[in-house]
């Protein structure tokens, strides 16, 4: 085994790993809402504005993401952004069960019908691998 190679990471690989930034992004984002707008404008009203600052915090990561390892075709980028979504949902669900909330609660927040965005949002972490190639060539 050669010592002197360095242990590098394809593209692919390295936005997975680039997750756990994505998971303290949503963390983050539902902290600053639930510490300040969250508490002084009514709840639906804190729904759509955290959902438009989590859509431009993964945005903003994802070009970060892309300087730092290009995602070089469609079907590598998708496949980052549904890794990302499948990691994002099984740890919101897994989080909220260990915090004792009831399955109806964990999927309040996916049903658009009642103006929950957050599914949008997931739109975005989707899509947003492919979006951000296309526009960084």
């Amino acid at each position: 085994m050669n010592r002197d190679r360095k242990c590098s990471l394809g593209a692919t690989e390295f936005w997975i790993a680039g997750w756990v930034g994505g998971a303290a992004i949503g963390v983050a984002n539902g902290a600053a809402r639930e510490l300040t707008y969250g508490r002084r404008v009514p709840e639906p009203v804190a729904n759509r504005i955290s959902a438009g600052t989590a859509t431009a915090a993964f945005l903003a990561y994802f070009r970060m993401l892309q300087r730092r390892r290009s995602l070089r075709s469609r079907r590598e980028a998708l496949l980052v952004g549904a890794t990302w979504v499948s990691l994002t949902v099984g740890f919101e669900f897994s989080l909220g069960r260990a915090q004792g909330k009831e399955w109806h609660e964990l999927t309040a927040e996916y049903d658009l019908a009642h103006g929950r965005l957050w599914p949008l949002v997931l739109v975005v972490v989707l899509t947003g691998p492919e979006l951000t190639r296309l526009t960084s060539r």
